[in-house]
C-alpha cells in the first residue's frame, strides 16, 4: 500500500457492512478492525483509487499484494480459475501472462465481498507472522500497521519502537517515508515524526474506530456521522427556533447537542494513516 488521497467520511452501505461482517466471521478476524481499516483506507468506497500508486478498492490493495492473495485464497472464495493463472517468480513476485486476465483479476478489488474476504485473510496472516516474529500477542494497531507496511516492515517498526521509540521513523523506513510523506513528517513544520509519534496517532485512530464499530449498541451503518456541512445536523442548527413551537424547538436543540457530541473532535473527514496523521 502506498500514498493516496484522503478518503471522504461516508456512512457504509448495508451491503459493504454485510460483506465485512461475513469476512470477519469466516476468518475469525475482528469485525471492528476490518471496518476501521475500510474507513481509513477508502472511506468505505468500493471503487476508491489512489492517485500515486496502484492501490484500489475498499481496502486499497496494490497490484502485487492483491495478486498474491488471490493466488493463495482465490479457490476458497470462488475465483479458483483466475487464481490458477497467477504464477510467482523466484523473488516471490506474482504475475499473470495474459494482460486481459491480469486486469480482470485486479478489477476484482472493487468487489466488496471479495475485497473484504481477502483483507480479513491478510489480517489473519499478518497477525500470525507478527506474533511469531515479535514473540508476543499483537493488537489491532499492530495488525493494521502490517496492512500498511507489510508484515516485515511492521515487525521492523514495532521492534525498534520497543527499543528506541524516539527514533525518527523515516530513518528506519526511508522508502516508506518517501512514498508516504504525510505520515512520516509533520505537515506544518516538516519535522520527521518519531516511531512513538506515529504509533500513538495511528493507534488512537484505529483503536477508536474499531471499538465504535464493534459496539453492539451502535449500528455499524451509522457508527460514523457525516461532517456537519453535509449532515442533517447542520440543517437543524441552521433553523431559527423562534419559528418553531417551544416543544419542537427544545427537541431540535437536544438533537443538535447530541449530534455535536457524537461528532466530537472528528467533525472533519479523517485521513488514512498512510495519507496523514
Amino acid at each position: 500500500m502506498t500514498a493516496s488521497n484522503p478518503p471522504i467520511r461516508l456512512t457504509p452501505s448495508a451491503a459493504i457492512v454485510g460483506s465485512i461482517r461475513q469476512a470477519a466471521q469466516t476468518t475469525d478476524v475482528d469485525f471492528g478492525l476490518l471496518m476501521a481499516q475500510a474507513q481509513q483506507e477508502s472511506g468505505f468506497r468500493a471503487d476508491a483509487k489512489a492517485s500515486g500508486s496502484s492501490a484500489t478498492g475498499l481496502f486499497q490493495f496494490i497490484d502485487s499484494t492483491w495478486l498474491g492473495l488471490v493466488r493463495q485464497f482465490g479457490d476458497k472464495y470462488g475465483v479458483g480459475a483466475l487464481a490458477g493463472t497467477i504464477s510467482v517468480d523466484s523473488a516471490g513476485r506474482p504475475s499473470v501472462a495474459d494482460p486481459a486476465t491480469r486486469q480482470r483479476i485486479l478489477d476484482l478489488r472493487e468487489d466488496p465481498r471479495l475485497s473484504s474476504a481477502l483483507a480479513a485473510e491478510y489480517a489473519r496472516l499478518n497477525k500470525g507472522e507478527l506474533e511469531r516474529t515479535l514473540g508476543r500477542p499483537v493488537g489491532n494497531t499492530d495488525i493494521y500497521l502490517a496492512h500498511f507496511l507489510g508484515a516485515h516492515g511492521a515487525a521492523t517498526f514495532l521492534t525498534a519502537l520497543a527499543q528506541h521509540g524516539d527514533t525518527p521513523a523515516a530513518d528506519l523506513l526511508p522508502e516508506a517515508a518517501q512514498a508516504n510523506h504525510g505520515v512520516f513528517y509533520d505537515g506544518l513544520t516538516g519535522r520527521a515524526r518519531s516511531l512513538a509519534d506515529i504509533y500513538r496517532s495511528f493507534g488512537k485512530r484505529i483503536e477508536g474506530d474499531a471499538a465504535r464499530f464493534s459496539d453492539p449498541a451502535v449500528p455499524a451503518s451509522s457508527a460514523h456521522v457525516p461532517s456537519p456541512e453535509s449532515s442533517a445536523a447542520a440543517r437543524v442548527l441552521s433553523f431559527d427556533p423562534r419559528r418553531l413551537s417551544s416543544p419542537l424547538a427544545a427537541m431540535l436543540n437536544l438533537f443538535a447537542f447530541s449530534a455535536l457530541h457524537l461528532l466530537g473532535g472528528e467533525a472533519q473527514a479523517p485521513h488514512a494513516f498512510r495519507r496523514s496523521l
